[in-house]
């Protein structure tokens, strides 16, 4: 019996296909029939009636049923089948019974007939992102796509993590215990804030960070990213409010300590130009990039901080701000969407082992009774909160007496109304806009005060 398409395929392993067959029916066999079960998947054959006869004795194994070329034959009838495929699978079943394979050559066909398959897997999805290439008119869509294909196949690829040895997990406490480093953890500048996150920025967490406009959301991310990058860890924003030029001018005011206003008006004096240039000598080679794409979407994101992660390394990521954020998925409700974008925002930290902090917009109804916000105020909120592990929000205390009684004073709150990594507080620093600065040299240099929460 001989199958020219599959003897002729270049990724074909014909000859492990048909060991992998001959397992199914010896009992002696049964132990590595259902090892190699559980580790093949039927699309790996490259004949399709070897990969039914495979799914046909799997789900015979799940349903704890006896697997022999009767009960094979059974299954593929009561799936639809083809009866030419059901003809072949008998033949196929008759010429191997009663034949044993050699159980020294099951590492040797198991390993071909995963690597023949994955291998195939991998060109029908290079002709898939082909296709899709051809036929898009946003060329950063595609690749976006390229890139959710690619990440799909690899993450098929890895043998399952899901489920550890307690052991193991055991012995990884104890080395992250006697070696705190082997830990990645990222300060922010806010000695305060360090203390209530045990540290910092971890990888795999997402970080909200919501505010009402103009109390300091992008700021304060903006200063995390800076922050990262002094430290050398890599770090990218992805900027859909303000330009590149405008996010520059920002972090030179807070790095400098040069007023913003001065450098915006492009009038810095003798002093401010000594200042800037210090700053520019010892920023110029941070690992910090800024994407200025006012039309951000979710599949463009994944796809930059896959490539960044790649080819440079990559330790924190910030979306400025989320309800800018646009979504392929048309027709859903904005609620919706944006749960969506924050849900694969959440599995991309997982994914790449990184620190994303989101910047979101509070709804301005936030501000009635001069109340410190609530999570419930997150704009479009949907799943923003649960997919967070924190969650800080801005305010600014407003002045109680004198000439500017009901103006904003000048102290940012940071409520952490949710915290997985540690404990909530309310972290009260300094609020310096004029320098796209929060917090004073002194609070970052020393432990700021930290209430509990539940004050007004």
């Amino acid at each position: 019996m001989t199958y020219p398409d599959t003897l002729s395929d270049p990724l074909g392993a014909f000859d492990a296909e048909l060991y992998l067959i001959g397992l199914l029916q010896p009992v002696t066999m049964r132990t590595l029939r259902d090892e190699a079960l559980s580790a093949v998947d039927p699309r790996w054959f490259a004949d399709p009636m070897f990969g039914a006869v495979w799914a046909a004795a799997r789900a015979l194994r799940d349903d704890e049923q006896p697997i022999s070329a009767r009960t094979l034959l059974g299954h593929l009838r009561d799936v639809d089948t083809s009866p030419n495929s059901v003809a072949r699978a008998e033949r196929l079943l008759s010429r191997y019974a009663g034949y044993t394979p050699p159980a020294a050559e099951y590492p040797h066909h198991v390993a071909a007939v995963v690597r023949c398959g994955r291998l195939r897997e991998l060109v029908a999805v290079c002709d898939a992102i082909k296709a899709e290439a051809v036929a898009a008119e946003d060329p950063a869509q595609a690749l976006g796509a390229a890139y959710d294909r690619l990440a799909a196949l690899d993450s098929d690829a890895e043998e399952t993590t899901d489920v550890q040895r307690y052991g193991d997990l055991l012995d990884k406490f104890v080395e992250e215990q006697r070696n705190p480093s082997a830990a990645l953890v990222i300060p922010t500048p806010w000695i305060a804030l360090n203390d209530v996150l045990n540290g910092g920025l971890r990888a795999g967490r997402v970080y909200v960070i919501g505010a009402r406009p103009g109390d300091g959301k992008s700021i304060s991310a903006h200063q995390m990213a800076h922050r990262a990058a002094e430290l050398g860890h890599p770090a990218v924003v992805f900027s859909a409010e303000m330009g590149a030029g405008e996010v520059t001018d920002r972090m030179v005011s807070s790095g400098a300590l040069v007023e913003q206003s001065h450098i915006t008006r492009r009038r810095l004096d003798q002093g401010a130009w000594s200042q800037v240039n210090s700053y520019v000598d010892r920023a110029r080679h941070y690992p910090l990039s800024v994407v200025d794409r006012p039309n951000l979407t979710v599949s463009y994101i994944k796809a930059v901080c896959r490539n960044e992660k790649r080819r440079k390394g990559l330790d924190v990521v910030v979306i400025d701000y989320l309800q800018l954020v646009g979504s392929e998925h048309r027709g859903a409700r904005r609620e919706e969407e944006v749960a969506a974008i924050s849900r694969q925002l959440k599995q991309l930290s997982r994914e790449l082992g990184v620190a994303v902090i989101i910047a979101a917009q509070l709804n301005r109804e936030s501000v009635r009774n001069n109340r410190r916000p609530v999570a419930a105020d997150l704009r479009e909120s949907g799943g923003i909160e649960a997919d967070a592990d924190v969650v800080i929000l801005h305010s600014r205390p407003v002045i109680e007496e004198g000439d500017l009684k009901g103006e904003p004073g000048w102290t940012v709150l940071f409520d952490l109304v949710k915290n997985r990594i540690g404990r909530a507080a309310l972290v009260e620093l300094d609020w310096r806009a004029h320098y796209a600065t929060i917090g004073s040299p002194q609070q970052q240099a020393r432990l700021a005060a930290v209430r509990p929460t539940g004050g007004a």
